[in-house]
């Protein structure tokens, strides 16, 4: 042999129980280290488990509440957008078109920054966010400002308002794109029915285009027409509850006056009430019937009164 150890040289260099037991000592460490970070583990996850639980029966309710909105939200904007896209493409409007598309950007750019905004709550502002400008506002010091003191630490912590001017931007962005595109596809509408009015005069329109369009032009007049009934309908029932309403009212105040004049009427014929020599032929009181007569008169004057000053308001 040239290098090296031999069999029996290792052995005898191994075969050592301090070595050995030193070994097994720091494996039985390493191994306690384990198993203790493994139940640290599972017993976190089984406490987020159960809290998670709890949380989860606890607000099923309203997440299911917050999951139908959102559904019903969902659908009404689906519906929405397909019915304007339907209709620019019926009237082949280009601008139309594009007034739909920038509504659809200035929405999901609302969405992505309320979304942001939520969830800058739970895990904070990362890449994915939306750019955020700061425009902060520090009352501490505005009111040291305004009563010329000195605001301390108070006057580094504000508010950022940003998020409040970007959303009414958004708002208003869509308030305008919508009202141009409407207007664009009434223009184009207008156009359209221009087209075929020239066309049907070049070409000449049959007789059933002319039958079904006097058709039409019939069935909307009647439905004009029902629609002024039926609010015709309408204010009248609303005039004759009114006046059921007068009625029962002037009938209460009647029966109350008459209901006083009967207890005075009652009281004064009470004996012992006439003792110092008064002339109750004079200064009797009024009969039931003149009590009611007065209350009658006075409520009806109150009812016109009112009617008048609502005459002339709505006049106004």
């Amino acid at each position: 042999r040239t290098h090296g150890y031999g069999t029996d040289e290792l052995a005898r260099m191994l075969d050592k129980k301090e070595l050995i037991n030193a070994l097994a000592y720091e494996e039985h460490r390493q191994r306690q280290k384990d198993d203790e970070a493994r139940r640290r583990y599972q017993f976190r996850r089984s406490v987020v488990v159960a809290v998670g639980a709890v949380l989860l029966v606890m607000f099923w309710p309203l997440l299911k509440t917050a999951w139908d909105v959102a559904s019903v939200n969902f659908v009404v904007y689906t519906d929405r957008k397909r019915h304007e896209a339907s209709t620019c493409y019926e009237h082949r409007s280009g601008w139309g078109a594009l007034g739909v598309l920038c509504m659809f950007g200035v929405d999901m750019l609302s969405l992505w920054l309320s979304a942001s905004i939520l969830m800058s709550w739970v895990i904070g502002r990362n890449k994915y966010s939306f750019p955020m400008p700061s425009i902060p506002v520090r009352p501490a010091a505005l009111l040291a400002a305004s009563t010329g003191g000195n605001a301390g630490a108070l006057g580094q912590y504000g508010i950022n308002v940003a998020p409040m001017v970007i959303t009414w931007v958004f708002r208003w962005s869509s308030g305008k794109l919508e009202r141009w595109t409407g207007k664009a596809l009434v223009n184009a509408q207008k156009r359209r029915r221009k087209e075929e009015k020239i066309r049907r005069k070049k070409e000449g329109e049959a007789p059933w285009e002319k039958q079904a369009r006097r058709e039409a032009k019939a069935k909307r007049r009647a439905e004009r027409e029902a629609k002024q009934q039926e609010e015709a309908r309408r204010a009248a029932g609303a005039e004759e509850a009114e006046r059921a309403k007068r009625a029962e009212e002037i009938s209460k105040t009647t029966e109350r006056y008459a209901s006083n004049a009967k207890n005075a009427a009652t009281a004064a014929a009470a004996p012992g009430e006439n003792e110092e020599g008064r002339d109750d032929d004079a200064g009797g009181p009024l009969s039931v019937e003149d009590m009611r007569a007065a209350a009658a008169a006075a409520a009806e004057a109150r009812i016109k009164k009112e009617r008048k000053v609502t005459e002339s308001t709505a006049f106004d």
